[in-house]
C-alpha cells in the first residue's frame, strides 16, 4: 500500500496572513523548559526536554552526534563552522511538532520562533566564532519517506513564512529567485536555508536524521566566513573537499556564492545525485 499524500496547507495565503499568527485550537503551544514556554531551545537545553518530546531529544542528540569526528574524514561532518558552533555550545534548535489530529505540521511555531531567533540576531555585528546557527527539526512522521514529500513540506513551509511575514521585503533583494540578488527573507532578514532529509542516501551531508531539517543562517554570515578573496576561496575549497570525503557522491555543482552572483534557491534543496535537475521555485511573493 502506498503512503497517503502528505498534507497540504491550503489555508495559508496573503489574505489570511494576520489570522495565521494565532495557533489553531489543539496545536501544541510550546515546551516548558526552565520555566519558559518555547520551541526555540538552546543547545544546552536539549537534555531537559520533557518525555512528551522524546522525538525532540532523539533528533537533537542525533544531530549533535554527527560532530564527534573531525571534519576532513569519512565520518566527520564536512562543515568546519558547524563543528565550531557545536563545540562552543552555540547551536540553537527549533522543534516543529506534527499534529496528528489534523495531519499538519505546526508552521505557526516555525514562523513565531524564527521571528524570535531573528530578533535576537544583530546582522551588523555577525562574527563567525560567536555565530549561533539555527537548526529547525521537524517531528519525524511515518508517512513522510520520499524526497518529493519532503520537498512539498519545504515549499509549503517557505510559502507560509512569506504569507505571514510582517516586514516588507528588503528593497535590495529581488523577488525573482533566478536573479543573483534573490535570497529567502523573513522579518526583514536575508536568510540561507539548507534543507536536509532522510531520503538522502548518497548525499549524507544533507541527511540529519529521521525527519526534515532546515539549517537556517543569516545569509550575510557566509560573506564573512567565505569572502571573495584568497582566504575565502581556501575555506570554500576545504569544505567542498570535506563533502567529497563524507558523501557518496561528489559535491553538487549547484553550490555557489552570493558574492559571485550565483543563484541561492537551487542550493537550498539539492538532489541526491548530480544528474537530476534543480528544484524550480514555485513560491509566490506579495
Amino acid at each position: 500500500m502506498l503512503p497517503p499524500d502528505p498534507p497540504t496547507y491550503e489555508d495559508s495565503g496573503p489574505d489570511r496572513a494576520g489570522a495565521l499568527l494565532v495557533p489553531p485550537q489543539n496545536f501544541t503551544l510550546g515546551l516548558i523548559i526552565n520555566g519558559r514556554e518555547q520551541m526555540l531551545i538552546e543547545q544546552a537545553e536539549c537534555t531537559n526536554l520533557p518525555a512528551s518530546f522524546n522525538w525532540g531529544h532523539a533528533a537533537t542528540s542525533h544531530v549533535l552526534s554527527k560532530f564527534k569526528n573531525d571534519p576532513g574524514t569519512r565520518d566527520g561532518f564536512p562543515c568546519i563552522f558547524g563543528h565550531n558552533s557545536v563545540r562552543s555550545g552555540n547551536v540553537r534548535f527549533l522543534l516543529v511538532p506534527y499534529n496528528v489530529d489534523i495531519s499538519k505540521y505546526d508552521f505557526h511555531v516555525l514562523a513565531n520562533d524564527l521571528r524570535s531567533y531573528i530578533d535576537q540576531v544583530d546582522v551588523k555585528s555577525l562574527h563567525v566564532s560567536r555565530h549561533r546557527p539555527l537548526l529547525v527539526l521537524f517531528e519525524p512522521v511515518a508517512i513522510f519517506t520520499t524526497a518529493d514529500q519532503f520537498q512539498q513540506v519545504f515549499i509549503e513551509a517557505m510559502q507560509f513564512l512569506l504569507d505571514v511575514d510582517q516586514e516588507a521585503w528588503p528593497t535590495n533583494v529581488s523577488k525573482d529567485p533566478d536573479h543573483h540578488t534573490w535570497t529567502m527573507c523573513f522579518q526583514g532578514c536575508e536568510l540561507f536555508v539548507n534543507v536536509s532529509h532522510p531520503a538522502h542516501v548518497n548525499r549524507r551531508s544533507r541527511n540529519l536524521g529521521d525527519g526534515l531539517a532546515f539549517v537556517i543562517n543569516p545569509r550575510k554570515i557566509f560573506d564573512i566566513a567565505a569572502p571573495d578573496d584568497a582566504k575565502g576561496r581556501r575555506v570554500t575549497k576545504t569544505i567542498r573537499n570535506n563533502i567529497d570525503l563524507y558523501d557518496d557522491v561528489p559535491h553538487s555543482a549547484l553550490l555557489g556564492s552570493y558574492l559571485l552572483r550565483e543563484a541561492q534557491w537551487p542550493q537550498y534543496m539539492i538532489p541526491d545525485n548530480n544528474d537530476s535537475p534543480p528544484l524550480k521555485c514555485p513560491l509566490r511573493f506579495k
